[in-house]
């Protein structure tokens, strides 16, 4: 006899929403909040991560606990009924700001990444990553300088996979500058 599929209830299903919001918030893909979770020490594929995301696979505390971390924020903040956690500061950030729009754009000109190499996808999500947080407010505690720097290698190696020169190698120094 086979066995039966367990229903993840409305718990799972808010649970694989928070999951869902929280990576994207960030810009990242699955694959890469996947490796994040795995270097929190819960090993997981992109595909799994997918699953959860859908609700076709349930998270148990372990998982959790792993994804909460890869997120950086409270297992809580993924529970069902966490109304009294602090808002997410991202979310606070409000629409794309000027840096992660051009960031965007800048991706976008690459075109397929995966026809470009095999880590472009993770460069790309790590350079949203980062240009989200060179927009989010002061409050938040980050280093502007060492984010915008960081945010020009990331892009500086993103381009490099391109066959194409980008035809204004200015826009590196002026995406990241906090003017």
């Amino acid at each position: 006899m086979a066995a039966r599929a367990i229903q993840i209830g409305e718990a799972g299903e808010h649970v694989a929403a928070a999951v869902t919001k929280h990576r994207q918030r960030r810009g990242w893909d699955q694959r890469y909040l996947a490796e994040l979770v795995t270097a929190a020490g819960r090993p997981m594929s992109a595909s799994v991560l997918g699953k959860i995301e859908s609700g076709a696979r349930r998270v148990d505390v372990g998982d959790l606990v792993a994804i909460a971390a890869a997120l950086d924020v409270p297992p809580a903040r993924l529970l069902p009924g966490d109304d009294t956690a602090e808002s997410d500061p991202f979310a606070a950030a409000g629409a794309p700001g000027p840096v992660r729009t051009q960031v965007l754009d800048d991706i976008a000109a690459l075109g397929d990444l995966e026809v470009l190499d095999v880590t472009a996808p993770t460069l790309a999500a790590i350079a949203v990553r980062l240009a989200t947080e060179v927009d989010a407010p002061v409050s938040l505690g980050s280093s502007l300088q060492g984010l915008s720097k960081e945010l020009r290698q990331v892009l500086a190696e993103l381009r490099s996979l391109s066959p194409e020169e980008p035809d204004d190698d200015d826009d590196l120094d002026d995406l990241a500058s906090p003017d």
